[in-house]
């Protein structure tokens, strides 16, 4: 009885003002025409959303060849191409979708990437919700500045989820996405079975007298038995005059709840001195593993490892000769291996040339020389050891050029 009074009364009041409008149009109609006068009386047109396009692509060249026996010339390459959609519905909401295609070679496979929804609140408060990544403590040293693979901290994880931000606060929770999905480490046999993995990530971005500090924690489970992983630490930016100091503290560990796998440890400092037209950038990483390698944490994707190696140190002196031009010189030495009982260390060095001829469009070019330094080099099995690149025993050249454009 209720529901037919409501819709009677819906009915009349819609009747009504079908009435009043024609009352009011009848009785314009008689009336003269009138210009509007004022800046009120002007229908005022209802703004759309605002679309954005944008994004990067890389097309890269490289050549080795080596002084052994087989002095051929081999090349490769690597193509990178990411399309960003940005949507501004208003002031407080937008999204953004994201499509890349990415691989170490001429012609990658186009795939989606993420997609996620964005409302804001003033400067300190951000709500997101959709396809995620979290990733903490990123290397600055070129050979290691993919955070989809390496990093001191965590690489990247994949979500669908939310992610909120406060007041430098944040706070992500989300079902694993991806590779992420996959229970995979070095102690933790990959396998097929998915769709059970979550992730929960907290950290805090905070300024003391001007430097940056941002301790991070990331738990993830797959809701099995001893199916789990812990990363967390420290990630700092300092400025001390010319000096910006990048740090990192990365904790990380798996099945919690077992006497091992062990938790291995990774300090990363790198410090740019910045001298004008003169740039000096350095670096010195230390990972420390379990003295039982079969017991240590190690996280693995593929052939690459999350910490590349347990140790390495780099030295690169850049002169700014004019406003597209730069030339430079690196030095780096690596240790190749996550086990600190093998050695495989090689000493890495040559120019490197910049050069920017417009804006958001820049070129590298370097060659490198690699001398290999260590007695298992020279051992049959020394590749199951390698946790970078092969190099074998014998000195090799490295050449490469790279261009990147943005838009």
């Amino acid at each position: 009885m209720n529901t037919i009074k409501l819709t009677a009364m819906a009915f009349g009041l819609a009747a009504a003002n079908v009435f009043a409008q024609e009352a009011s149009t009848a009785q314009t109609a008689n009336q003269p025409a009138v210009e509007p006068t004022k800046a009120t009386d002007v229908a005022v047109e209802k703004k759309g959303p605002e679309f954005k396009v944008s994004g990067k692509a890389e097309f890269d060249a490289y050549a080795h060849a080596s002084t052994a026996q087989d002095q051929r010339i081999y090349h490769s390459y690597a193509s990178t191409i990411d399309v960003d959609f940005n949507v501004k519905f208003n002031e407080n909401w937008s999204a953004f979708a994201e499509i890349e295609a990415d691989g170490n070679s001429e012609d990658p496979f186009v795939t989606y990437k993420k997609a996620y929804i964005q409302y804001n609140r003033g400067d300190n408060f951000t709500l997101r919700v959709g396809d995620l990544t979290f990733s903490e403590g990123a290397f600055s040293f070129y050979n290691y500045d993919d955070a989809g693979i390496y990093a001191a901290g965590m690489r990247e994880h994949d979500i669908r989820g939310l992610d909120m931000q406060l007041y430098g606060f944040q706070f992500g929770l989300g079902f694993g996405r991806g590779s992420n999905d996959f229970s995979c480490s070095k102690n933790i046999s990959c396998y097929g079975e998915a769709n059970k993995s979550y992730d929960i990530h907290l950290a805090y971005q905070f300024d003391i007298a001007g430097q940056s500090f941002r301790p991070f924690f990331h738990y993830k489970s797959w809701q099995t038995k001893d199916e789990n992983e812990l990363h967390a630490g420290l990630h700092t930016d300092l400025l001390l005059g010319p000096f910006d100091i990048h740090a990192v503290y990365g904790l990380h560990a798996d099945r919690m709840k077992k006497s091992y796998p062990n938790a291995s440890h990774a300090l990363l400092a790198e410090p740019t001195l910045n001298l004008g037209r003169v740039l000096i950038k350095t670096g010195i990483f230390f990972a420390f593993f379990d003295d039982d390698m079969d017991k240590a944490t190690i996280h693995e994707s593929g052939d690459a490892y999350e910490i590349p190696e347990y140790k390495f140190a780099y030295g690169e002196i850049d002169f700014k000769a004019t406003d597209i031009f730069t030339a430079g010189f690196v030095g780096e030495w690596h240790t190749n291996t996550i086990d600190n009982t093998k050695e495989l260390g090689s000493v890495n060095f040559g120019p490197r040339l910049y050069f920017s001829p417009v804006e958001n469009l820049n070129m590298k070019g370097f060659v490198k020389v690699v001398v290999p330094v260590g007695d298992d080099w020279k051992k049959d099995e020394h590749d199951k050891w390698v946790s970078t690149t092969d190099y074998g025993k014998d000195a090799s050249f490295y050449f490469g050029l790279e261009t990147v454009f943005n838009f």
